[in-house]
């Protein structure tokens, strides 16, 4: 099967990009595999894909017209190719699969990142994911829970699979004398991270030897710092930027913490899952209580009670025994989320 992955922006470093780069490398054995960024803003690929898969930017067109002729030219790209299958990664995108694949044989899958109500701010963004979710010829969602929001507000829209994204168990003992808390992420204003200021504000001067590490590079970088260099905590809250081999980080953590306002489905907690860590995020519509159950690998806190997370957190950084307890627990619910399950599930919503 010839299939073609359109993407907007591969040099990203998001959960996005890196599921986009997995679901390439992991049909290109089997079938072929081509990947479509609209740009390329930072020149490069950032995270690898196989030797089997072709990747091509869209070139940009100038005026007013320029979207116009970008469908165009992916419309002509998916005929000369003979592409039998398109997936829109993510719904905004589903506006360019759908128009691109008129007049081909090309059946369009436009798969969701986020949930029904993130819409990244823009007033746009609400209408492309209705088009997308009418107008596909199916549509991918990351839990059940988002199912029965799409199931709710759009109605005639197209066959749902539910797939989740992978993670992987790894072969590691938790560290127990580790004294750092994890958190991943996008320094982006939705990502909550000025709470984690607050949280440590009540939790980190009267434990001096312990740290929380926040990796991730963006806008709200400069606000951060602000705010803990404001609250004295320089020592305790790092901001390391981006890091391209997180596996480290994840096996030197002692918990990581989600503070996110919206998710889809967070790899960077299905990660911290795959190397045994303790688990704290707000229980917010979509994600965490897909990865967590609280009281076995982790605890979902009220969204966004910062007292009952500070709370929580101290007695975990506190009890040894608790960690540990949490870190044993953190297989239940695993084999959902293989990548064997996953891509079998994949395969069967392109046949």
């Amino acid at each position: 099967m010839r299939i073609c992955i359109l993407e907007g922006d591969m040099s990203r470093t998001g959960g996005t990009e890196r599921m986009a780069a997995w679901l390439a490398n992991a049909l290109c054995p089997d079938h072929e595999v081509h990947m479509l960024s609209l740009r390329l803003g930072k020149g490069a690929v950032f995270y690898p894909l196989s030797e089997g898969v072709r990747h091509d930017v869209v070139p940009t067109f100038p005026g007013k017209l320029g979207i116009v002729k970008q469908i165009r030219w992916i419309g002509k790209y998916l005929k000369e190719y003979q592409i039998d299958r398109v997936i829109n990664v993510d719904m905004g995108m589903g506006f360019y699969g759908i128009l691109a694949a008129k007049g081909t044989h090309a059946k369009v899958i436009t798969w969701e990142h986020g949930n029904y109500y993130n819409n990244w701010g823009s007033r746009l963004f609400p209408h492309l994911r209705r088009y997308a979710a009418k107008k596909s010829h199916a549509v991918v969602l990351l839990t059940e829970k988002d199912r029965q929001n799409y199931d709710t507000h759009i109605k005639g829209h197209a066959p749902i699979t539910v797939i989740p994204n992978p993670a992987t168990a790894h072969d590691h003992t938790y560290d127990l004398t580790s004294r750092t808390i994890l958190s991943v992420g996008h320094l982006l204003e939705n990502k909550g991270y000025h709470r984690v200021v607050e949280i440590g504000n009540k939790i980190l001067p009267s434990r001096p030897d312990w740290r929380w590490v926040i990796c991730g590079e963006g806008p709200e970088r400069p606000r951060l710092e602000a705010a803990i260099k404001e609250a004295g905590l320089e020592e305790q809250i790092l901001l390391p930027g981006l890091i391209r081999n997180m596996d480290a980080q994840y096996k030197n953590a002692a918990i990581q913490v989600l503070t996110s306002d919206m998710e889809g489905l967070p790899m960077t907690l299905l990660e911290g899952k795959g190397w045994h860590l303790p688990l704290v995020a707000f229980d917010i519509m979509t994600g965490p209580s897909d990865i967590i159950e609280s009281g076995v690998n982790g605890y979902l806190i009220e969204p966004f009670d910062l007292d009952a997370m500070a709370d929580k957190l101290a007695m975990l950084m506190d009890r040894d025994d608790l960690r540990q307890a949490l870190s044993a627990g953190s297989p239940v619910g695993m084999e959902k989320f293989s990548e064997e399950t996953i891509l079998s599930a994949w395969e069967e919503i392109l046949k």
